[in-house]
């Protein structure tokens, strides 16, 4: 019971440790910058950022300083130690809707449990991605009909395609007349 209870506690306590946001969004395409803080003491071990896996641990980190105040870049994510402000920052250079998912920001020690903060990365659409869901919208909330057109002053009729962007409910149908 005892051995139970310390290993519930354990992570709850370290997680004291390292602070930082609960969530954060960047757009699709622009960078993202992550601030992590941690208490005095850790300032000579490694800082990480991972994706946690089983009982949100990490086993591999997507970029991790070696103990120093040297920004370390590792594909497009690079991470920076400040040892006077206790806080690293993690960035991520172009995010895209695959990196929205939980990530953790946490101290490298030599022992078994990292002290570790997880937070939930979001990406909303960017200009191209807003302008490919409003398309999308459109396609799914708008109706076509097939009218039978007579145009004042001419005695011919036309076919028109006209769209009803508000949707049938509205009960209304504008449709341009060309002449």
């Amino acid at each position: 019971m005892r051995i139970f209870l310390g290993w519930t506690l354990f992570p709850v306590w370290s997680g004291w440790a390292v602070t930082g946001p609960k969530e954060v969004t960047a757009k699709q395409g622009s960078p993202l910058a992550v601030s992590c803080s941690y208490k005095p003491g850790y300032e000579l071990y490694p800082k990480y950022w991972c994706r946690p896996g089983f009982l949100r641990f990490c086993f591999t980190y997507i970029a991790q300083t070696n103990g120093s105040e040297v920004t370390v870049t590792q594909g497009r994510v690079s991470i920076r130690d400040n040892h006077t402000s206790r806080s690293f920052m993690v960035t991520f250079s172009g995010v895209t809707t695959e990196d929205a998912d939980w990530y953790s920001c946490g101290v490298k020690r030599r022992l078994w449990f990292n002290p570790q903060h997880s937070m939930e990365v979001m990406v909303s659409p960017g200009k191209a991605g807003a302008r490919r869901w409003w398309r999308q919208w459109q396609r799914q909330h708008s109706r076509v009909c097939l009218c039978l057109c007579r145009l004042p002053g001419r005695g011919e009729r036309s076919h028109h395609r006209a769209g009803i962007p508000g949707g049938v409910s509205l009960g209304e149908l504008h449709v341009p007349a060309r002449r």
